[in-house]
């Protein structure tokens, strides 16, 4: 299986007071995922993102904490960060509370280092491909429901990549799929890519303390 796209694309911030900044092409952003966030550039590095320099920090597992030196070496001003669908149990068994900790741990973190979470839902998925069912697509929502709520309560954007996707099913269409239910395909990301930068831009006036210079946006 391909690994997913995190960090990102994965977005979250956290307000913190009086505007440093104006302007996202003023602030270092990371993105911290998995395989979705690593492809997110496809078919290259410029599709989407024209005006911003762009990195990946790229870590597997719902537990990101391993990444965490690697953020921060960044110096960054914004960090979205998202959970896979594959880290979703197909007997919709997922422990829920534990994903729940891990985003905590990751916003935790972004502040503690100055930098404003922008926590990400977690893609739909396509039930009857890749064995991906019913129950897990139910805890998805379930899931996604609390990073909403989480975000507003805490005055952070939310990258809602969910949302944007999901057809009346609340699944991934099978059109915007590479055929695993799972992993978004060129028209899938055709979809998500031309909200990002408007829910960064959005998010722009909750930063303080920016650090004035070139965008740099990882993508796990």
């Amino acid at each position: 299986m391909r690994k997913v796209l995190l960090v990102s694309l994965a977005l979250v911030f956290i307000s913190c007071g009086s505007v440093t900044a104006t302007d996202l092409e003023d602030l270092t952003v990371v993105f911290l995922g998995a395989s979705i966030t690593e492809a997110f550039f496809y078919p290259n590095d410029w599709q989407f993102f024209p005006s911003y320099d762009f990195h990946k920090v790229i870590e597997f597992g719902p537990d990101k904490s391993g990444a965490f030196p690697q953020i921060g070496s960044h110096n960054p001003d914004i960090v979205t960060f998202k959970e896979c669908g594959a880290y979703f149990d197909e007997g919709g068994d997922t422990d829920l509370a534990f994903l729940h900790q891990c985003m905590q741990d990751m916003a935790d973190y972004c502040e503690s280092i100055g930098a404003t979470p922008v926590p990400a839902t977690t893609l739909p998925i396509d039930v009857g491909y890749g064995g991906h069912t019913q129950a897990q697509l139910d805890d998805i929502i379930e899931f996604n429901n609390w990073v909403r709520t989480w975000a507003s309560n805490n005055g952070w954007a939310c990258m809602d990549y969910y949302t944007w996707i999901a057809d009346d099913d609340g699944q991934l269409p099978t059109a915007y799929h590479d055929g695993d239910g799972l992993h978004p395909n060129q028209a899938g990301y055709d979809v998500l890519g031309p909200h990002v930068v408007p829910t960064l831009e959005g998010a722009v006036s909750s930063v303080s303390g920016a650090s004035f210079g070139e965008v740099k946006a990882v993508f796990r």
